[in-house]
């Protein structure tokens, strides 16, 4: 009642928008929202009680923008709490059933409805701003069968949509979970579309989904829409897929438009929020070092007949702390805390800077890459001590990786990557941003180009971003796709403006067959580690009879320094297939489930 209340207040006081776009005009006001959200309350409905509070005076400022239609974040409701499979017992009470949009429930009329009241004050402000509105919440549905749960209850991470009459129009459950073990998961993906009174069609995906084929990928190439709502609650990683990165990117190679609405919270790496017209760039968007709310707007273009018209940047509110009272007390971590992805598996090459080009061929597992780079380098500037510049890497690999321990996927990567310092896993960080940092390096041109394996439904996007972790302009690269033959596709990726301040230039593949394929684990100098630390071992044992080492020999070294004794590896047959041998005789050691990878 209290919410009810405070929300009929806010309602009362808002200029109403009587302006919607029409089915005719070339664009449709779209909006995203980052939000940094209450965390602490009584209970979980009681925080997301608060949070909706704070949503509808972001609604009330988004109407008085004309605004058609709204993404709110991934848990930007609810709160991120975990709890463990065991203690799902927890979230029961504080989630919500919501109607089939068949039904055309409006739950802000309709008081035999069982949802929440927190999403029944988003139907009323859906219906009293006159705005298509879409949320994410954690669901409940009864359910008996194989496939539920043992308490009866499902468990889901749901965005649903309002029209701007308050009506439940879509719902969508989660596919793509992100180690949300509490909750459950269709049994086949739902590809959830809606059309608008504008007369556009949008999809909807919520966050991880956006690395997968299914649904997402599904809903553009089978039902042909071009326009997606995304909610999300990212963890951004270097130095591939920081949520600005990954958004601009799959907006552009998907040439869809995309409203992207980020969780923010810096001290685990999340936040970023947009709106993207595909291969027309970004709209507008937001990168918080610092925890923020805000209002992203923009007149997106409608694709009509598979053309886009003219774009128009878009802007940015940002509401006052005494509207949206979550920003409070010093902020928890200087700037946005990224995760490092693992980059020992990867083949790479430092770049040594000259004036002039280089060109450079790198291959792993199969997929090689030419780098060809024309750059001006001013040595001038890293004399001095203590002076903080990237150095960078051309970095090659073709396997399968690992999302934060959350599942695996096959990925295929051509590209460019700056590094801190001289090792590779110093090109998984960055500098803090309150340093002073030099650019000796100006890339005039840089040309990246494979020959990947033509795959079906495959996804190849144009990662770019710069030092301040912000994508290039569209116009500052091409990206070329020519079919060479029923088995290979040939990519090229060329940045043709100089840049001193790169970070990221880089084709990152999505080889959706190999998804769930255990992760590609070590590579270069870890994998001599492991012979040297496996010779020692031999040795230690006093091992004297034949020792044949199985897998691949290619990496295998040739020659190992132990204790100032070189061993080397002549060739020998084993069963038609030329592998190496140690000194050591007679027993077999089979490392093929670490050295073929």
């Amino acid at each position: 009642m209290i919410i009810a209340l405070c929300i009929i207040g806010v309602l009362s006081s808002a200029r109403l928008t009587l302006q919607a776009s029409a089915p005719a005009s070339p664009y449709y006001v779209g909006a995203t929202v980052e939000y940094y959200g209450v965390m602490t309350g009584e209970n979980l409905t009681a925080i997301a009680n608060e949070n909706a509070k704070n949503f509808i005076k972001i609604l009330k400022t988004a109407s008085e923008n004309d605004v058609d239609i709204i993404v709110f974040p991934e848990t930007g409701l609810t709160g991120d709490q975990k709890y463990p499979p065991e203690e799902r017992e927890k979230y029961i009470p504080h989630s919500s059933f919501i109607p089939h949009p068949k039904e055309g429930k409006v739950p802000c009329h309709d008081q035999s409805t069982p949802v929440m009241e927190c999403l029944k004050a988003i139907s009323c402000a859906a219906n009293r701003f006159k705005m298509y509105i879409a949320v994410n919440i954690r669901e409940k549905e009864k359910c008996t069968g194989e496939r539920c749960s043992k308490d009866g209850i499902n468990l889901y991470n749901t965005n649903v949509v309002f029209d701007r009459s308050g009506a439940v129009v879509a719902r969508y459950r989660k596919y793509n979970l992100f180690g949300e073990s509490s909750l459950n998961r269709t049994a086949k993906p739902e590809m959830t579309t809606f059309k608008t009174d504008f007369d556009v069609t949008f999809g909807l995906i919520i966050c991880f989904d956006m690395l997968f084929e299914t649904p997402t990928l599904r809903i553009i190439r089978e039902q042909k829409v071009r326009d997606i709502l995304f909610s999300s609650h990212w963890f951004s990683e270097l130095p591939f897929l920081t949520s600005s990165a990954i958004q601009t990117a799959w907006s552009w190679s998907n040439d869809v438009n995309l409203l992207a609405s980020g969780y923010d919270n810096p001290a685990t790496g999340s936040g970023g929020s947009g709106i993207y017209a595909g291969k027309s760039g970004v709209l507008k968007r937001v990168w918080p070092e610092k925890r923020t709310n805000a209002l992203i707007i923009a007149q997106v273009p409608k694709v009509i007949d598979g053309n886009r018209g003219s774009i128009t940047p878009g802007s940015i509110v940002i509401p006052p702390n005494s509207a949206v009272p979550t920003i409070n007390g010093s902020e928890p971590v200087p700037e946005m805390k990224l995760i490092s992805d693992y980059l020992l598996p990867y083949t790479t090459k430092m770049f040594v800077p000259v004036n002039g080009t280089s060109n450079v061929t790198l291959c792993d597992h199969g997929l090689c890459c030419q780098f060809i780079a024309d750059t001006a380098h001013n040595v001038e500037l890293i004399k001095e001590p203590n002076v903080r510049y990237y150095r960078y890497r051309f970095a090659v690999f073709n396997g399968v990786r690992s999302f934060s321990g959350k599942g695996t996927g096959g990925i295929e990567v051509c590209g460019l990557i700056s590094c801190t310092g001289e090792t590779v896993e110093s090109c998984s960080v960055r500098f803090d941003t309150n340093g002073i940092l030099v650019h000796p390096t100006t890339f005039n041109s840089l040309s990246i180009s494979g020959d990947f394996k033509t795959l079906p439904n495959n996804l190849y996007l144009p990662i770019t971003q710069n030092d301040e972790i912000t994508p290039l302009n569209v116009t500052d690269f091409s990206f070329a796709m020519k079919i060479i033959n029923k088995t290979h596709t040939n990519l090229k990726f060329n940045l043709i403006k100089p840049r001193s301040d790169l970070m990221t230039f880089t084709i990152y593949g999505r080889n959706f067959s190999a998804d769930g394929q255990p992760q590609t684990m070590g590579s270069g100098a870890e994998r001599v580690y492991f012979f040297s630390m496996m010779l020692i071992i031999l040795v230690l044992i006093g091992m004297s009879s034949e020792t044949l080492f199985l897998g691949d020999p290619a990496v295998i070294p040739k020659d190992v320094v132990m204790s100032g004794i070189a061993i080397t590896y002549p060739r020998t047959k084993i069963n038609g297939t030329s592998r190496y041998k140690s000194v050591a005789k007679r027993r077999l050691i089979d490392l093929g489930n670490y050295i073929t990878i």
